[in-house]
């Protein structure tokens, strides 16, 4: 008897051993979320408001400004990249992502910048709290992207991009992150090993009455 519990503990220990790797695995292997826009199609300068069409994340603004897709080739990563508008677009307001669930490795590209460079602030919020103020450096050539590298910072909820003081204001475009989630299976598999660890309890608990 005393062999039979201790297997069931050791298949017990396995499954919980094995729900924490795939976690780790799974959040080390997660492929990139990469918001382009070109989803979109050709929108016009002053294409649709972008709010909340893709999954895990909220696009907002402040004041009357909005978030929309413009179609300008050769300014972005390809023919689409977003800016403010209110309703028309300036380029000049503040563009809020909120996520669904805490990611990391986020990044994005400044586009279209006529100064060089800081001109732009962006907020980094780690798990609904500030952390940081992070400058928007960019190169000032127009036609050349400039990428801001948030990748340092783990369970960020939110990011806020303000204070644009560049000349012709500044698009943005690629936004990447992954989700620090694990998946579904591997909550399974830990619980399944718990739910083991408590029946050999259990069991060692009625055969000592």
């Amino acid at each position: 008897m005393k062999a039979m519990n201790s297997f069931k503990h050791a298949i017990a220990a396995s499954f919980i051993s094995i729900g924490a790797s795939m976690g780790i695995v799974s959040l080390a292997s997660a492929a990139p979320t990469v918001i382009g826009f070109e989803d979109f199609g050709p929108v016009g300068i002053s294409g649709p408001t972008v709010t909340n069409q893709y999954p895990g994340v909220l696009f907002s603004s402040t004041g009357s400004n909005v978030n929309i897709v413009s179609t300008q080739p050769g300014i972005g990563d390809g023919d689409n990249f977003l800016c403010t508008g209110s309703p028309g677009i300036n380029c000049t307001g503040e563009t809020i992502l909120t996520f669904d669930n805490p990611v990391s490795g986020v990044s994005f590209l400044a586009v279209g910048s006529n100064n060089s460079g800081v001109q732009a602030l962006v907020d980094v919020f780690v798990n609904g709290a500030f952390a940081a103020t992070n400058n928007i450096t960019v190169s000032g050539i127009f036609n050349t992207p400039d990428l801001v590298d948030l990748s340092a910072f783990n369970n960020v909820t939110s990011i806020r991009i303000h204070d644009i003081t560049d000349g012709g204001g500044l698009g943005w475009d690629n936004f990447t992150f992954t989700s620090a989630v694990p998946e579904p299976e591997t909550y399974a598999m830990l619980l399944l090993g718990l739910g083991l660890l408590g029946f050999v309890a259990n069991r060692k608990k009625a055969i000592a009455v």
